[in-house]
């Protein structure tokens, strides 16, 4: 967005939809532009109230943008199930309902990951046991190709499944978690530091984490892409090839062990980033808070209500909420300034977010807060905000009883 005059919170996501839809018109300009958004059925309420303004506004552009979801973990109470059944009834969006994979489809993914082709039989197992779900497929395929009980070696093909084998394939949590175990020691050391990082990560801040370095690092992480697992992102960046992986990775984590992994990487993150944390703030908080009690409360509260003031200035406003709500919850009833700041942070996402009322008795409870404690100034930026939401308010009622009134005077008199 171009540099302006600060905007106001119930401005700021208006004007920050139509500034992206403006950048991509500028990425694309007169090239077709194709946009695919992955796993909409995880998606956040900011995430879909911007689908949904692209879709009305892409139809005079060329540009198409393809969502891919789940149909099975989608359901009402989830913030894009209400908007998919808004884009079909308005025309704004086509369902295309995908399949399961063919056999034929089946047999191309075992040959692009099986060193030894697989038997026809084998290829129909993996088909009927999987049912064509192309991620169950793929670990079904890699799990054989791995496995001296299935293949034998090169020499000797295995012509049928065991029960167990069947059942494994449907599980592809407990295919990925067989498949973790033939890693070495390291590799699996790595995937855990990597994990509670999170799905993305980069080889300096693992080494600066100190579970591994060096030459030993490079070779866990050459193990770990070799079986799938890590896919290289770009130079020293990795991501997990899939979010199921790394959940399998943390599964095995007892809670105590996992904290303090969480612990060891919001400090390593800290002393990475020095002056800039602040910038970092989610990212550090999300560890912090994750580490439980291994944490200082006081200094996660810190890092999240930084967390909140930055979602707050880009017009993360359900963000915003999420994290005041967690950082008050971390605060001691004394600390009065932290809990003032964060009441009038939930005033202003609120105020972004239409909703009048519960803006309005955030920004009040602010405001005693910071008169109790004398900050005038501060009281006095939230008095204004109050008066300003009144006269609007009064404005709009004005608005509407002279509409009424003009309505009775244009009726015919009988």
């Amino acid at each position: 967005m171009a540099a302006a005059a600060e905007i106001s919170a119930d401005k700021l996501r208006e004007q920050l939809f139509r500034a992206i839809f403006d950048f991509l018109t500028g990425v694309q300009a007169k090239r077709p532009l194709l946009i695919v958004l992955d796993d909409l059925q995880w998606a956040d309420d900011a995430t879909v109230l911007l689908l949904r303004d692209l879709a009305e506004r892409v139809a005079g552009s060329h540009m198409v943008v393809i969502g891919t979801y789940w149909s099975g973990e989608l359901d009402s109470a989830r913030p894009f199930g209400t908007v998919l059944s808004r884009l079909l009834r308005r025309r704004r969006a086509q369902r295309i309902e995908l399949g399961p994979l063919s056999e034929r489809d089946v047999e191309k993914i075992a040959a692009g990951v099986a060193e030894a082709p697989l038997s026809p039989v084998q290829v129909m197992g993996i088909q009927a046991a999987t049912e064509g779900n192309a991620l169950f497929v793929e670990q079904s395929a890699l799990y054989m190709a791995e496995s001296e009980s299935m293949l034998g070696g090169s020499a000797h093909v295995q012509a049928s499944f065991t029960e167990e084998d069947l059942e494994l394939a449907q599980s592809v949590r407990g295919l990925i978690g067989r498949r973790l175990e033939r890693l070495s020691e390291p590799a699996q050391r790595m995937l855990v530091a990597a994990a509670v990082v999170g799905r993305d990560f980069e080889i300096g801040l693992l080494e600066a984490f100190g579970e591994l370095s060096g030459h030993e690092l490079r070779e866990a992480l050459e193990e770990a892409t070799r079986g799938r697992f890590l896919l290289a992102g770009g130079l020293d960046k990795y991501r997990f090839a899939h979010d199921l992986i790394r959940q399998r990775v943390l599964a095995v984590l007892p809670l105590p062990r996992l904290q303090a992994y969480h612990l060891a990487v919001a400090d390593t993150l800290e002393r990475i980033y020095g002056k800039s944390a602040s910038e970092r703030a989610a990212e550090i908080g999300h560890h912090l808070y994750q580490a439980g009690m291994a944490a200082d409360p006081l200094r996660t509260a810190a890092f999240l209500g930084q967390a909140a003031s930055n979602a707050l200035s880009v017009g993360a406003f359900e963000e915003v909420l999420r994290l005041v709500e967690t950082t008050l919850g971390l605060l001691p009833g004394d600390s009065m300034r932290e809990r003032a700041d964060g009441l009038a942070m939930r005033g202003h996402a609120f105020w972004g977010l239409g909703r009048i009322d519960d803006a309005t008795a955030a920004w009040k409870g602010a405001a005693e807060r910071y008169d109790d404690l004398g900050d005038s100034k501060a009281a006095a930026g939230i008095h204004a905000q109050l008066a300003h939401l009144e006269a609007r308010h009064e404005h709009a009622a004005q608005n509407g009883r002279e509409q009424r009134r003009a309505e009775r005077e244009s009726e015919p008199v009988s």
